[in-house]
């Protein structure tokens, strides 16, 4: 027997799952991330027949959830929702990552993806990104927004508007983007960047107004709001969610979770809560999603590199 073989637990596909799985989610409670997580768990639930459970371990930028499970046993009881800021960002943005997304992790499959949202409390007198720019020119429009984490998606949005505009909008981090977004709406930030999920039903209701998406094409939710690009800010990224296991995990147990993860991505009841909340359900095999987060490291990168930003 090889020395590898012998690091990896012997697991009967047809034993597994003989108790509940534990799904760690790198966020705050109540940010987009925790509502998909816990719509994906309970389908992925019925198909596994066990429980499944969300944890949240926030901070960092989600870098401490995704190594909570980075070092887990690799026996498919610890997984992770990792997002595009964890597993392909964090590697530009964090020098010392306690964790090699592309080495630490096994892909299970994206679940989901969508752009982020530039919103601001409706008090505010810009009402899209154009104007945003505008103000910012100005004398003391140096105006604060909000990301959830150092290095995060929403952080690089901000840098980018600031890169291509030549504005200075200053950077403030939260653990999550509902805590973020609850400031914003409170009038403590005037700008925050969200996920679709966090703040669509915020926006609807009028609490936040929507000044632009980052993702290559209009939100279907919100097909009035004009993306980045259309502002001028050649930012044409969407943000994703997926699931991951620890390194090593045995095979006839990823083939399982994937098809449980394909069976939640693809139920019609899933895909319909996912667009409630501006996202896109979109289940893609572990072997195209790998590809696709080696093509996005680079990519951000790229990004990283052209700001000239210093995250130490």
């Amino acid at each position: 027997m090889s020395v590898l073989a012998a690091t990896i637990p012997s697991v009967s596909a047809a034993a597994y799952p003989d108790k509940p799985i534990r799904l760690i989610v790198p966020f705050a409670p109540g940010g987009g991330t925790d509502i998909l997580a816990r719509i994906v768990a309970a389908r992925m639930g019925t198909a596994l027949k066990q429980t499944v459970v969300v944890e949240n371990v926030a901070g960092a930028s989600g870098t401490i959830g995704a190594a909570k499970v980075a070092r887990s046993a690799p026996d498919g009881y610890t997984l992770l929702v990792g997002v595009s800021g964890t597993q392909v960002i964090a590697p530009a943005t964090f020098p010392h990552l306690p964790y090699v997304p592309l080495k630490d992790f096994v892909a299970i499959s994206r679940i989901a993806y969508g752009g982020n949202i530039l919103v601001a409390n409706p008090s505010f007198p810009a009402h899209n990104l154009e104007e945003l720019i505008s103000l910012a020119k100005k004398p003391g429009g140096d105006f604060a927004y909000g990301s959830w984490g150092v290095g995060s998606g929403g952080h690089l949005a901000g840098i980018s508007i600031n890169v291509a505009a030549n504005v200075k909008l200053r950077h403030v981090p939260y653990k999550g983007a509902g805590p973020l977004m609850s400031d914003v709406i409170g009038g403590v930030l005037p700008l925050g960047m969200s996920d679709p999920t966090t703040a669509l039903a915020l926006i609807k209701a009028g609490k936040l107004r929507a000044l632009a998406v980052s993702g290559a094409e209009r939100s279907p939710a919100l097909p009035h709001v004009p993306t980045f690009a259309e502002s001028g800010v050649p930012l044409k990224l969407d943000i994703w969610f997926g699931l991951f296991a620890p390194a090593k995990t045995p095979e006839p147990i990823v083939e399982l979770l994937e098809k449980a993860a394909q069976e939640a991505a693809s139920d019609p009841e899933v895909k319909a809560k996912v667009a409630e909340f501006g996202m896109r359900g979109d289940w893609t095999p572990r072997a195209a999603f790998t590809d696709q987060m080696r093509a996005e490291t680079r990519i951000w990168a790229d990004l990283v590199k052209a700001t000239g930003t210093d995250f130490n």
